[in-house]
């Protein structure tokens, strides 16, 4: 048997298929490794979404050159979107890569290894964004899940063709899954202790539409179906199309308390022109009522968004709308990129990349400097608030302290619990002592006993406000 180590580069989606294809591989009898020096297989599982997500990929790739070519029983696979999208290319120019596998194969990957034994390399296995099998999510029990978080993919694929985007041939049309098999793993998650579980989707909005289910309703049954005592505490999703942002589905985040009150839309644009050229279906004032709408329909909740700067034909206009877009939407907090041109793409097909390099770069600084701002004063008018933030361990740049997050996704840090004591998986009651436009530094908030108040039932209880 094999000594596999995984390597993942990208979104959400790509953490999700690489632990789906490492079950796949340990149920076949492979050993999963941490240390890339122990494993007689690597398989990188990469992005494609933009150029510099594939330079570093195949810059990756390239540290394994020497290996592949001193060591005969070593092999080197690619799986995910890179692989969907140029794997036969890439097996022509890289003579070390031995196979390519695409979005919906990955549960192949056994049947690969086999293939591999018996000396068969230069292997391509591409999905052709039609096929579904058990790639697009997975019934039943995940039995080596292991942390008190975890994903669930309960579509994939999209069918909007904005203009730069190569999501739609990468990883195929949408396709949902029956809401009684997605509820089904969410309970067997929290079961296996998974306390946050994340519902994803490339448009996870659309969920449904094409069998008439739909997202809320899905929320509803996994509430339903996976009762508090199974240690589920909070349930999100993402990724949130605008256009797709229904006030059901608001009305469901906001009446069902373990539905954390949080959106990620991205808006990509403030600039209607822009917008347009990129085939987003919406102008900036529908994007600006879909928000006010679910700052209505759910109070309190928090929205961050997505932009792209230097997409092609972007004026200094357009980008000043953007700015002034961000400046009074209130995001949490935003995700900017640097437009770059992905082949096959209307976008590349039929516009120049006209806007320097530099110039991305400076409306790139700018955007987020305009955020950093807003996301201070943000996290300063919570000073003195009380936050239930669940517990997630300690943090990675300070053995010393804990980090966790609130329903609204905002990042707490916070000192150690008592030697002895592990909070992992509770809800902690803190309260907020300083911030930064990301962090809030808090302290165990106390009850009357002087006590630290922790594992705090749930929330929908507010008598602790």
């Amino acid at each position: 048997m094999r000594k596999v180590h995984l390597i993942t580069f990208g979104c959400q989606m790509n953490k999700l298929d690489s632990e789906l294809a490492a079950e796949a591989l340990a149920d076949a009898g492979h050993i999963l490794v941490a240390d890339e020096a122990e494993a007689d297989l690597v398989i990188v599982n990469a992005c494609s979404v933009r150029e510099h997500a594939e330079r570093r990929v195949l810059s990756r790739l390239a540290r394994f050159r020497g290996r592949r070519e001193s060591e005969n029983g070593f092999r080197l696979g690619l799986m995910g979107c890179f692989a969907e999208r140029d794997g036969e290319a890439l097996l022509a120019a890289l003579p070390y890569l031995d196979f390519a596998v695409g979005t919906r194969q990955f549960f192949r990957l056994p049947e690969i290894v086999d293939r591999l034994e018996d000396g068969d390399c230069g292997l391509v296995l591409l999905s052709g964004g039609t096929e579904s099998g058990p790639g697009v999510g997975k019934a039943g029990p995940r039995r080596r899940h292991r942390g008190i978080q975890a994903f669930v993919s309960v579509m994939r694929g999209c069918d909007n063709r904005c203009s730069y985007c190569v999501v739609p041939d990468v990883r195929g049309g949408e396709i949902s899954r029956p809401p009684v098999e997605a509820a089904a793993e969410v309970r067997s998650l929290a079961l296996a202790g998974a306390r946050e579980i994340t519902l994803l989707g490339q448009n996870i909005d659309a969920y449904g539409r094409k069998d008439g289910w739909s997202l809320a309703g899905l929320l509803r049954l996994i509430d339903a179906e996976v009762p508090d005592e199974t240690g589920l505490v909070r349930l999100r999703f993402v990724t949130s199309h605008p256009r797709d942002v229904t006030r059901e589905l608001a009305g469901a985040v906001d009446s069902i308390p373990r539905v954390a009150r949080h959106f990620h839309m991205p808006a990509q644009s403030g600039s209607d022109r822009v917008l347009f050229r990129m085939r987003r279906g919406y102008d900036r004032a529908a994007y600006e009522e879909r928000l006010a709408m679910l700052r209505k329909e759910v109070p309190g909740s928090a929205v961050a968004s997505d932009f792209i700067v230097g997409f092609p034909g972007e004026t200094e206009r357009d980008f000043l709308d953007t700015v002034n877009l961000v400046e009074t939407a209130g995001f949490q907090n935003i995700y900017v990129f640097k437009y770059s041109p992905r082949p096959g793409t209307p976008a590349a097909r039929d516009f120049a990349d006209d806007v320097p390099d530099e110039e991305k770069r400076r409306r790139n600084r700018t955007l987020l400097a305009v955020q950093e701002r807003i996301g201070l004063e943000c996290g300063r008018r919570l000073i003195g608030t009380r936050q239930l933030v669940l517990a997630e361990g300690p943090s990675p740049r300070d053995p010393d302290r804990w980090i966790g997050r609130t329903g609204e996704n905002r990042v707490c840090v916070f000192p150690s619990p008592p030697s002895g004591e592990d909070w992992r998986g509770c809800l902690v009651l803190l309260k907020v002592e300083s911030a930064t436009h990301l962090t809030l530094f808090c302290r165990p908030a106390h009850d009357g006993s002087g006590e630290a108040a922790k594992a705090v039932p749930n929330e929908e209880d507010e008598s602790w406000l």
